[in-house]
């Protein structure tokens, strides 16, 4: 296990601006969120009633509540954890990145409506009582980061076999298959993050 854990923080490290790219889409996005819930803006506020709306009405949200509610909760925990590594992480911010630079471009468009949605709906959080408050800030810094890893992942996979000369080779499929490898690497990360963040 440390092998791979190591392995994982060496491919971050060659992402280390693609990750601090992603970190500042996420941070700009939950604030520009945050400021428009703030100001009232008539849009911001439907969207948000959407989203709470969507979270307590549709799977798998309400499975997982169902679960906690029955007393489940190593089940909810697991589903929880499965949906965000398979949804929230690889088919929605890693997978696009196999269509070059394209697949960048959906990344960051999800990074960047992700952000705006959890800062819309953030002070909702915060009245909420000050155990409840302190267990979603711990779940959202464990979930984001898990995302920041898995975005910066996808952007670097999108963008090695355009730019092959990111791995020092000529050959674009040779910087494909490194950049997915990277990608392999970075998701034990992803894994820890997540998991934890599911707990």
């Amino acid at each position: 296990m440390a092998s791979l854990l190591s392995k994982s923080l060496e491919a971050s490290r060659k992402m280390r601006k693609l990750l601090a790219i992603v970190t500042a889409l996420y941070t700009i996005s939950f604030i520009v969120g945050w400021i428009m819930i703030s100001m009232q803006l008539p849009f911001a506020t439907e969207f948000r009633k959407g989203i709470l709306q969507t979270v307590s009405t549709q799977r798998p949200y309400t499975s997982v509540f169902e679960l906690m509610k029955s007393g489940r909760l190593v089940s909810a925990i697991l589903l929880t954890f499965a949906v965000n590594l398979a949804s929230g992480a690889f088919a929605s911010t890693t997978l696009p990145g196999v269509v070059p630079l394209l697949g960048a471009l959906v990344i960051v468009a999800v990074t960047v409506s992700r952000g705006m949605m959890i800062g819309l709906t953030y002070p909702e959080v915060m009245s909420l009582s000050f155990q409840t408050f302190l267990v979603a800030v711990g779940t959202m810094i464990l979930e984001l980061g898990a995302y920041v890893f898995s975005g910066a992942a996808g952007i670097n996979i999108a963008l090695s076999s355009i730019f092959p000369r990111r791995y020092q080779v000529e050959s674009r499929w040779k910087a494909f298959k490194e950049s997915c490898k990277d990608a392999a690497e970075i998701f034990v990360i992803v894994t820890i993050l997540l998991f934890l963040g599911a707990v």
